[in-house]
């Protein structure tokens, strides 16, 4: 895919913008958190940071734009001759991808409902959002290293490779 670049020069534009809109926006009260009414030694957020619906949705974006970033970085890098290899490589990225942006999402969500209810929903001791993080999203880096570390010798240094690099470093050492 030779528009990756483009499509990665494009979101660091998307980014920017973003970064200006946020940057010239007035600061909510009590963006910096409260303590919680429940838990002395727990601080949670504002309530007026997600209500705000122009800068819930510019923060959301914000962090899509910096998923997007990584997971197109990946995907440059993956880049190989061999159409096939790079499909199988761009399949097992693409899942990743999409999956890294679903549970992001799935947790900005659950934040925004507790903000809006103030009713947390527990999953395995965690509140929701944080469940999602440690749970959902810990878990996708492992899933797309797991693919690395057992494919490493068939997608990202093949033997002709290694072969080519062994011929280049003999090159340079004969003419130094």
């Amino acid at each position: 895919m030779k528009q990756i670049p483009t499509i990665f020069f494009g979101i660091l534009i998307v980014l920017l913008i973003i970064i200006v809109a946020i940057w010239t926006s007035t600061v909510p009260a009590e963006a910096t958190g409260m303590v919680d009414t429940t838990y002395s030694t727990l601080h949670k957020s504002g309530g007026t940071m997600a209500a705000t619906p122009y800068l819930k949705w510019l923060s959301y974006f914000f962090g899509i734009t910096i998923i997007c970033i990584f997971c197109l970085g990946v995907f440059m890098g993956a880049a190989k001759q061999d159409k096939q290899l790079q499909k199988k490589i761009y399949c097992v990225l693409g899942i990743g991808s999409v999956l890294y942006l679903s549970v992001y999402s799935m947790m900005v969500f659950s934040w925004w409902n507790y903000v809006a209810t103030n009713n947390m929903d527990y999953f395995m001791g965690l509140p929701q959002p944080t469940a999602w993080l440690i749970f959902g999203l810990l878990f996708i880096p492992i899933f797309m290293s797991f693919f690395y570390i057992t494919q490493f010798n068939k997608w990202i240094i093949t033997e002709k490779e290694m072969i080519a690099f062994e011929k280049i470093k003999e090159r340079r050492k004969n003419n130094i």
